[in-house]
């Protein structure tokens, strides 16, 4: 495919770009649950709750008292719940209550494709059932999406991001230099992606913006991001950190993009932040 589009994005560049956009959602092979996060799978209650018409497969973990504090989970980009298993473990044994679901094309849930307007839906869905959360924390693109929700009005008092891209178009540039697209191509791939995926959003690059869409500033929030993160760099953290006035800042080394998810320096910073900061 690398080659295909390398060729392509030099004798024609239309071709490459269109093509690009219809792949863009395409999930791939779905994440199996890995055997370090097989008891936290197992262990969960199950459920499901409906978006736009489609079942979307639900956990839920802990105390289950109206008391307890809560935390959504949002999964990024061909990841799964179970893929917070040591998240879920300490918020646990914190005495939290835990949910979240694999987003539509993702898991068990049925589906062909998922973008962040699907993903924020699966997480109102999430709310209307539970109500407003503690936290939430997301991973990549579930912490980019759970940033966009939270600016139009998810509840939740505390939120984390692990490894979030900044916007639409470092979305966009990550996915060109992994299919191997041209740089110069990146304005075209946009757009095309834009009218394939949102034709109704008139202005997609100031409405999938972490950095001018931010976070209400009523929300304590933590960027959590490694140096060695090739697909989100360390540079994404420190910009969002900077668009959220009196946010806090975590830069990790050696765990890259996934990796921060398993790390215990991060796991405790997370659960630190989420029980130590009032509501």
């Amino acid at each position: 495919m690398r080659a295909t589009f390398r060729t392509l994005s030099v004798v024609a560049p239309p071709v490459a770009t269109g093509i690009a956009a219809r792949l863009f959602t395409t999930v791939g092979p779905r994440a199996r649950v890995r055997p370090a996060d097989q008891d936290v799978h197992d262990s969960a209650r199950r459920g499901t709750v409906d978006v736009d018409g489609s079942p979307v497969t639900t956990y839920r973990w802990g105390d289950d008292s109206p008391e307890a504090p809560s935390a959504l989970l949002v999964h990024g980009w061909q990841r799964r719940a179970s893929r917070f298993g040591a998240l879920v473990r300490a918020l646990v044994d914190a005495g939290w209550s835990v949910e979240s679901y694999d987003g539509p094309a993702h898991g068990e849930s049925p589906g062909v494709r998922l973008t962040v307007l699907e993903h924020m839906a699966a997480m109102r869905a999430m709310q209307e059932r539970h109500g407003a959360y503690t936290a939430v924390v997301g991973h990549s693109l579930g912490a980019f999406t759970a940033g966009m929700a939270l600016h139009e009005g998810f509840r939740a008092e505390r939120f984390v991001s692990l490894a979030a891209p900044t916007s639409f178009d470092s979305v966009a540039a990550t996915y060109m230099r992994l299919v191997g697209i041209a740089p110069r191509l990146h304005d075209r791939v946009c757009n095309d992606i834009a009218r394939t995926l949102f034709p109704e959003v008139p202005d997609f690059r100031a409405r999938f913006d972490l950095r001018r869409r931010t976070v209400p500033d009523t929300v304590p929030t933590l960027f959590v991001q490694d140096a060695d993160d090739r697909m989100h760099g360390a540079e994404e953290a420190r910009a969002l950190h900077a668009a959220h006035p009196g946010s806090e800042l975590l830069i990790t080394e050696g765990q890259g993009h996934n990796g921060v998810l398993d790390d215990e320096v991060v796991v405790k910073t997370v659960v630190d932040h989420l029980t130590r900061v009032p509501a």
